[in-house]
């Protein structure tokens, strides 16, 4: 590979694969590591495709029994798949129109380590007070059309590189009032369609690749792996009352950001 070297690209697939779903910004790190590692321009769009491809995976991989139950609602008639498929659409119609109307103002904050920083800052703010909040609840909530709404806005949001999407969105179903567990399942389960959404958008904008494909099979295989695991220490996490140490994390990443900038 003329443009990236291996030891990068597999460097890149390990942080893609691990901060996808640890609520900690995927977007952030990669926009930080790809400017450190002063990845070239036109091989960014090719190794982020390919790298989002190998987390999507995981997420249809991990939650297949999820994506069976909305799948026997629509051919089967199963009332709680269609309820869930309609909480599903529903928050991700509220993430599309909030993404494509920040679309301009996302790609100037990707540019800037500063903005990176401030939103890092941000995610550990949220992940910290929603657990606090979660604690004094003795009762979890069921979702209804106005919570899955809410984990849409919050997801829409995350297009910001320093605003987790797993972070904002768990965040948002815990201060809505749903169970630990469920928050954080119905978290994933809702960034299913947008990130495949997003794949398909930035895939259309390859003009040719400037890396390996091998290279980039191999980094999406990598990503997969980590990213599996990722979202197995995520829920345990959620379900444990460990988001403060994600929330400490964003925190020392934020202010290095600024140090380092």
């Amino acid at each position: 590979m003329n443009s990236i070297g291996l030891s990068q690209l597999l460097l890149l697939a390990v942080v893609q694969g691990l901060t996808e779903f640890l609520p900690v910004s995927s977007s952030g790190h990669l926009a930080l590591l790809e400017h450190w590692l002063k990845v070239p321009e036109e091989a960014r769009l090719s190794v982020t495709v390919f790298l989002h491809l190998g987390t999507l995976f995981a997420l249809l991989v991990y939650f297949r029994s999820d994506l069976a139950l909305m799948v026997r609602g629509v051919f089967k008639g199963d009332k709680e798949g269609q309820r869930l498929i309609g909480y599903v659409l529903l928050a991700n119609i509220a993430t599309a129109i909030l993404a494509l109307s920040l679309e301009r103002r996302v790609e100037q904050a990707f540019g800037s380590p500063k903005f990176v920083a401030l939103f890092l800052v941000l995610t550990a703010s949220l992940l910290f007070s929603s657990e606090q909040l979660s604690a004094k609840k003795q009762n979890a909530l069921p979702i209804v059309w106005w919570r899955a709404l809410a984990v849409g806005v919050a997801q829409g949001l995350s297009v910001f590189p320093g605003l987790s999407r797993s972070g904002t969105t768990i965040s948002a179903g815990l201060f809505c009032g749903l169970g630990r567990e469920q928050a954080g399942r119905f978290a994933f389960v809702v960034g299913i369609p947008a990130m495949l959404g997003a794949n398909l958008l930035e895939a259309k904008d390859i003009a040719g690749l400037a890396v390996s494909v091998w290279a980039l099979v191999l980094a999406t295989v990598v990503a997969f792996g980590v990213g599996l695991l990722a979202i197995y220490l995520t829920l345990k996490a959620v379900q444990s009352m460990k988001l403060r140490w994600f929330s400490a994390y964003c925190l020392f990443v934020a202010i290095l950001t600024l140090a380092v900038s």
